[in-house]
């Protein structure tokens, strides 16, 4: 069974296993709300109340998730696995993960990043490795069970895009130079088809490399 086959059915097996058996090697929490109201699985509330001086010095984490294969150990590894989930007879809005950005402060000017995708081929503070080694990566990959499916990949509902200064953009690559703008299939239609960006004439163009 391939890499791509494993990831794709890696939210069944997990839980697979928290239905079927509560193994020795499992830390667990196994809950059955029956009153109305909030019911919370696992909350973590931190707050920061000190720190440095200098500002974006401390780094404040809610929770860190790591699942780490040590050599030799040639498995899968999941980070976190979230389902939200509708039993027969339940209609119910669900959401898998919900990433939320929270600005209370006028003047606070920073980045407000309600995803960031790392790709990482070392430790932090490593020595880069001189290799990317992110052959097969993929930063979001939309996947389904047979026969089912999404409706929409990429949905704005409503007043979702709005922009302090100037104009919001569903895409952005202006922080990338043009050189490497040109080496980007911005749309990959097949293997050897794509819709590219021409830096002498600013435009977008069919690369095709049929031959």
């Amino acid at each position: 069974m391939n890499a791509k086959t494993w990831i794709g059915r890696g939210l069944g097996i997990v839980l697979g296993v928290m239905a079927g058996s509560v193994g020795a090697q499992s830390l667990m929490s196994l809950w059955n709300p029956e009153l109305p109201g909030l019911a919370i699985g696992v909350a973590a509330g931190l707050m920061r109340t000190g720190g440095s001086a200098t500002p974006l010095v401390d780094i404040t984490v809610g929770a860190l998730l790591s699942a780490r294969n040590s050599a030799g150990i040639d498995q899968v590894a999941f980070g976190a696995a979230t389902e939200a989930w509708a039993l027969p007879g339940s209609r119910s809005i669900l959401v898998g993960i919900e990433s939320a950005v929270v600005n209370e402060e006028i003047t606070n000017n920073y980045l407000k990043i309600a995803n960031n995708v790392v790709f990482k081929n070392r430790a932090d503070g490593a020595p880069d490795p001189g290799d990317p080694r992110n052959s097969n990566s993929i930063a979001y990959w939309i996947t389904a069970q047979p026969g089912t499916g999404f409706e929409r990949g990429l949905t704005f509902s409503g007043g979702s895009m709005r922009a302090a200064g100037g104009n919001a953009a569903a895409i952005d690559l202006s922080d990338l130079p043009d050189e490497e703008i040109a080496t980007i299939d911005l749309i990959r239609i097949r293997k050897d088809v794509a819709l590219r960006y021409d830096v002498p004439t600013r435009t977008l163009v069919l690369h095709d490399t049929r031959r």
